[in-house]
């Protein structure tokens, strides 16, 4: 081979090795969530299939206000990752009947597939109206409002099904140690610390929005 066209030889493989270490295909995207600091293990076992579990309060602002967040979460989860709500009854403290009560409503409204309208009609109520339901009659006319008839709202309420479903909320409640909400538990496993989300986020340079996606999308993967 000429001089020549070693030279060309040596600066083409050059070209192409640059080229190649600049490729985003050629860099493995880092991982960057530490245990204690972006999340904490619940249990060493997780759920069999892809999950996300939001315990929350219909009385609780800080819920109110990460709902936006949490349903451009949802957004971004495959179809085969399962986010379900569980409304914790120990909200408002100096109310627990209400508590109770508004736990039935959310099991029915879910059984009823009216459960997002239910849940912003309630937050509506609570933190854009100022004012608070929780006795029987106040959330009948909520599905009243929203197309349930008062015969199938109280039969629902009263099922045998909606009574497990409250039952399983409230055995998850204290399964998971749940202190506060929201509270996120990704596939039985893990729990997201929401309060480190915006001092982690600025860190990177990033949304919270951003780096929820990212810390959900990777604990997802059970990774410890």
């Amino acid at each position: 081979m000429s001089l020549l066209k070693t030279v060309k030889a040596t600066v083409l493989t050059v070209a192409l090795s640059t080229i190649m270490a600049c490729s985003p295909q050629a860099k493995e995207k880092e991982v960057s969530f530490v245990k204690g600091t972006d999340f904490e293990v619940v249990r060493e076992t997780p759920s069999a299939t892809p999950q996300i579990i939001e315990h929350f309060s219909l009385y609780c602002g800080h819920c109110y206000h990460s709902e936006p967040m949490l349903k451009t979460l949802k957004e971004t989860l495959s179809k085969d990752v399962d986010f379900s709500r569980y409304h914790v009854t120990f909200l408002p403290q100096k109310l627990p009947e209400w508590g109770k009560v508004m736990t039935f409503a959310v099991a029915s409204a879910k059984r009823l597939n009216i459960e997002d309208k239910f849940v912003d009609a309630i937050f509506k109520s609570h933190f854009k109206d100022e004012k608070y339901l929780g006795n029987y009659v106040d959330v009948q006319q909520v599905f009243t409002d929203l197309g349930i008839d008062n015969t199938t709202f109280q039969a629902t309420m009263n099922h045998e099904k909606t009574q497990d479903m409250v039952r399983n909320m409230i055995n998850k409640t204290h399964a998971d140690k749940v202190r506060f909400t929201p509270d996120l538990i990704v596939n039985d496993k893990y729990r997201v610390l929401l309060a480190q989300l915006d001092n982690s986020a600025k860190e990177k340079s990033i949304t919270a929005q951003q780096q929820l996606n990212d810390l959900v999308a990777y604990l997802l993967t059970n990774p410890q």
